[in-house]
């Protein structure tokens, strides 16, 4: 077709758009639908004109055909107002606009965001979400949306987010025990801090991983804001936590953790009761639990839930080597109270760490605690912190 004419200067493809005969009609639509995408069609002064008759011919095809110019369309930056007058007309077309065009109106696609049906699913899944996008998808309650959005590796869910999210995909858990979210919210990478509220859902995998993220995020001055404790209540806990477990009591061995991390009841169950042992290897290091009491209660809760015994002594060496301000961080992010943790950047930091975490303070700056001192470790206790410090970046003080 010659650069300066259209198809609307041609009789015989005029004659086609308004042919009773559907073929007809589209085939002139597929000559159509090609001159736009020709670089010749930019100049065209009538093409508002040439464009409503596309439209006009769109409306008349049936879905299939609308499915067909739809996916022609999608990557054009020229043809917005024709995919919009798809996307008005609904079925498989709008959906696929609303997915993979890349010139739809912006509040075309802030509407369809908002909605609360297949629309919604649809810009979950575009490529190039936004975080305004993402911010409306996130307050979804549709399972499908959420899933939809968790499974778009291209998202850009910021930490806020992810942890709304990872909320819905507890609620479900509990509510249903749907653990599809949460198992899609594990698999985006990388892993970090904010995966710590799926925890429980991970597998050892994963366990590993955010273990490791909130021991460096411990080591780069990042506490959670726990409540203070006294020490003889906590000397009392130890032993009630160390007698029930030994008594095989599971019940009270449980309702005692849930008073000494300050949660739940069935969460304090749940980490009592998992069997890779994890989790409440976890709480036992954030309850500072001495090394001798830990293996006891670990040993015997294993030999009431049929756990694994070859994973006793990993489990009791983890627990030896995890920070407990980053068991803090993950207990915080299990609760669920944003008020006990500062588990993301946009949150304040630490403001007696170190600007640079490998640098020691100033003599006149109030360091952080530094909760397990060289002097108090075994030599294997002390290669293991040294492997966590070398992972993380970080270099092991050997003068504490």
């Amino acid at each position: 077709m010659a650069s300066d004419l259209s198809p609307a200067d041609l009789p015989f493809l005029d004659g086609l758009a308004h042919s009773p005969r559907a073929t007809d009609r589209l085939l002139w639509l597929r000559v159509a639908t090609d001159y736009i995408l020709s670089p010749c069609s930019g100049g065209d002064g009538r093409r508002a004109e040439f464009v409503a008759s596309i439209c006009e011919g769109l409306r008349k095809a049936d879905d299939a055909t609308r499915y067909a110019v739809a996916r022609k369309l999608a990557p054009c930056a020229e043809a917005g107002d024709v995919l919009s007058v798809l996307d008005s007309l609904g079925g498989e077309a709008s959906l696929y606009a609303l997915r993979r065009a890349v010139a739809l109106p912006r509040e075309l696609l802030l509407d369809a965001a908002r909605s609360d049906n297949a629309r919604s699913r649809a810009v979950a899944r575009r490529e190039d979400l936004d975080v305004e996008l993402v911010g409306l998808l996130v307050e979804h309650d549709e399972i499908e949306v959420l899933l939809a959005l968790a499974r778009n590796r291209r998202a850009p869910i910021e930490a806020r987010m992810f942890g709304r999210l990872a909320r819905q995909a507890r609620l479900r858990i509990d509510a249903s025990l749907d653990r599809r979210l949460a198992l899609a919210l594990l698999e985006r990478a990388p892993i970090g801090v904010e995966h710590a509220a799926l925890f429980l859902e991970a597998d050892s995998g994963r366990r590993a991983e955010i273990m490791v993220a909130a021991q460096r995020a411990a080591l780069g001055g990042w506490r959670a804001q726990g409540r203070a404790r006294a020490s003889r209540d906590s000397q009392h806990s130890i032993e009630q936590l160390e007698r029930f477990a030994l008594e095989a009591e599971p019940e009270r061995f449980a309702a005692t953790l849930a008073v000494a991390l300050e949660c739940p009841a069935d969460l304090a169950n749940a980490i009592a009761r998992d069997r890779g042992g994890e989790p409440l290897a976890v709480a036992l290091a954030a309850l500072r639990m001495p090394d001798d009491v830990t293996v006891r209660i670990l040993t015997s809760r294993a030999m009431q839930e049929g756990g694994d015994y070859r994973r006793i002594g990993a489990l009791a060496r983890f627990k030896d080597a995890l920070n407990p301000a980053a068991a803090e961080l993950l207990l915080a992010a299990l609760v669920g109270e944003p008020s006990r943790s500062q588990l993301h950047r946009e949150t304040a930091l630490d403001p007696t760490a170190s600007p640079t975490p490998s640098r020691p303070l100033g003599a006149t700056s109030s360091a952080p605690r530094n909760w397990l001192k060289a002097a108090d470790l075994t030599p294997a206790a002390l290669r293991r912190r040294r492997a966590f410090a070398f992972a993380s970046g970080r270099r092991l003080d050997e003068s504490a």
